[in-house]
């Protein structure tokens, strides 16, 4: 992995104190449907609080994660879904959300002892695997009994949810889309321990995987209760439109975040990552906000050949459209969480023109 021409020291010292002027980023995704929250969000704030609250006897950092609003999150990413599929996603996003953060280094119980983390994160993806059924066959009760970590039971009870509807080959592909996830967030702690900031191309290559979204990508089907024809499942443009999800969630995450990973002195972050002398944080945030509209480009033009796939039927066209539009919002709807919620604590910052200006 090449790394940055500076040190994380510099970068840090180069930015702090600085003013990240942030264009309106929903300007970028004028064309998609706007982010919505689901009819049902209220429902399932409840089922999130319970869920922290199971996580935090273990984990007491967990317990600031019910000012949050995860349950906002989990309504603005699937705005179609039933309550039924929404409780389960609710279960998700939590796991998600709390599992990501226990080693983030901001505040996770795990985030400076690598080792532990490593054997946290194989004892997950055994638990993944079992929960999702991959191999066709149920847990028995004493493997699920014998789950001893808060978190990954909460991951259990969605997967319980999850398989009494899911065909084999969708859980397989969550099961595989997770592995990747926590692969790639293992290279990323270690990376963090060492403060080595790597070049902005072998940043995105991780970053586009730590993000998470073709795991949330992946349970678009689950969350509109209509799985893809195999034919349109496995098309090449699914695997086109993914990605730019991935460099969508990645970039808006990372230009508002940065001040948040800052106070750290964590700068595994996009706009870190181009730092150099002689170049300016607005030519910095010009530059990802051009790379955000080519994303959206590249995902609108393979989203319009999977729907020209679909052919002349209204049923099936519609199938896809909903689809398409399942996946934009789990980009939208980031966004929206993203600039409204008291975890990142920017929604002050917002101008009246949609603009925000942040001093680092």
């Amino acid at each position: 992995m090449k790394s940055s021409r500076l040190s994380q020291a510099a970068i840090v010292a180069a930015l702090r104190g600085q003013t990240l002027r942030i264009p309106d980023l929903r300007a970028v995704f004028r064309s998609w449907p706007r982010a919505h929250l689901n009819r049902h969000h209220a429902h399932i704030a409840p089922i999130v609080d319970n869920a922290i609250d199971h996580m935090a006897v273990t984990y007491p950092l967990v317990a600031s994660r019910k000012r949050d609003g995860i349950a906002r999150l989990t309504a603005f990413w699937y705005p179609q879904a039933r309550k039924t599929q929404l409780e389960a996603l609710a279960l998700y996003t939590a796991w998600l959300v709390c599992w990501d953060d226990a080693v983030d280094a901001n505040e996770g119980d795990l985030a400076a002892d690598f080792a532990r983390a490593e054997r946290w994160r194989s004892q997950t993806l055994d638990m993944v695997r079992r929960a999702l059924e991959v191999d066709g066959k149920k847990p028995h009760f004493e493997e699920l009994a014998s789950e001893d970590d808060p978190i990954n039971r909460v991951f259990q009870q969605f997967g319980s949810r999850y398989c009494e509807t899911t065909p084999v080959d969708q859980r397989r592909r969550l099961h595989y889309e997770i592995q990747a996830f926590i692969t790639a967030c293992a290279t990323e702690q270690k990376l963090r321990l060492e403060r080595r900031i790597p070049d902005f191309n072998s940043y995105m290559d991780l970053r586009v995987a730590t993000v998470g979204g073709t795991m949330l990508c992946s349970l678009v089907p689950y969350a509109i209760g209509e799985p893809l024809p195999t034919g349109l499942a496995s098309a090449p443009e699914i695997g086109r439109m993914w990605p730019q999800t991935c460099v969508l969630l990645s970039l808006l995450n990372d230009m508002l975040s940065l001040k948040k990973e800052l106070r750290t002195d964590c700068v595994l972050n996009a706009v870190s990552a181009l730092v150099e002398p002689g170049v300016g944080l607005d030519e910095i945030v010009a530059q990802l906000e051009q790379r955000m509209r080519t994303a959206v480009k590249e995902f609108d033009e393979a989203a319009e050949r999977l729907l020209r796939m679909a052919g002349p039927d209204e049923d099936q066209t519609g199938l896809v459209t909903r689809y398409i539009d399942g996946c934009r919002a789990t980009v939208t709807g980031t966004l929206e969480f993203t600039l409204t919620s008291p975890r990142y604590k920017i929604a002050k910052l917002v101008q009246q023109d949609g603009s925000l200006e942040i001093i680092l």
